[in-house]
């Protein structure tokens, strides 16, 4: 079975990432970790509007990801986006790079090019999006502490 994040750091009494670990705690983490893996695979769907260029970085994604089992059908558009997102990012580093930072107007001023930001909002999407879809390893960490922190009421059934 495939670890889904990494505990490495997280000892019982060890100093890691600032923090001693209760034996509880790690357990908790641990659990957690492996309760975010799905009983069944599942296949997401590719939308059928992105292009060749988005196609592929859903596709190295998907087989980048497919030991983490993260990600499920619910997150096909967001994933999308996502994919959208690296290849504009991608054009408009290109421009960037051909045209340079800096624009001149017809008054002869010069500012940021619009290709610089472009490439800087479509950045900010490429980032928010890794994080909500657990693409690097601080989402999925996070992810797997939200859940251990969960604590269990143990009368939350007597006022169902």
């Amino acid at each position: 079975m495939s670890q889904i994040v990494s505990f490495d750091k997280m000892q019982v009494g060890h100093k890691g990432e600032g923090k001693h670990w209760t034996k509880e705690q790690v357990e908790k983490r641990t659990e957690a970790a492996q309760s975010i893996k799905r009983k069944s695979p599942v296949r997401l769907k590719m939308p059928t509007w992105l292009d060749e260029q988005s196609q592929a970085i859903w596709k190295k994604t998907l087989k980048d990801m497919k030991e983490f089992d993260v990600l499920d059908n619910v997150d096909a558009d967001a994933l999308a986006i996502y994919c959208d997102a690296v290849v504009n990012y991608r054009e408009a580093t290109l421009k960037v790079r051909e045209n340079g930072y800096v624009t001149e107007n017809a008054q002869g001023t010069e500012s940021v090019s619009p290709y610089v930001k472009a490439a800087q909002s479509y950045a900010r999407v490429v980032m928010q999006y890794a994080d909500k879809l657990g693409l690097n390893a601080n989402s999925r960490a996070r992810l797997a502490k939200k859940k251990a922190d969960v604590e269990v009421d143990p009368n939350a059934d007597l006022f169902d």
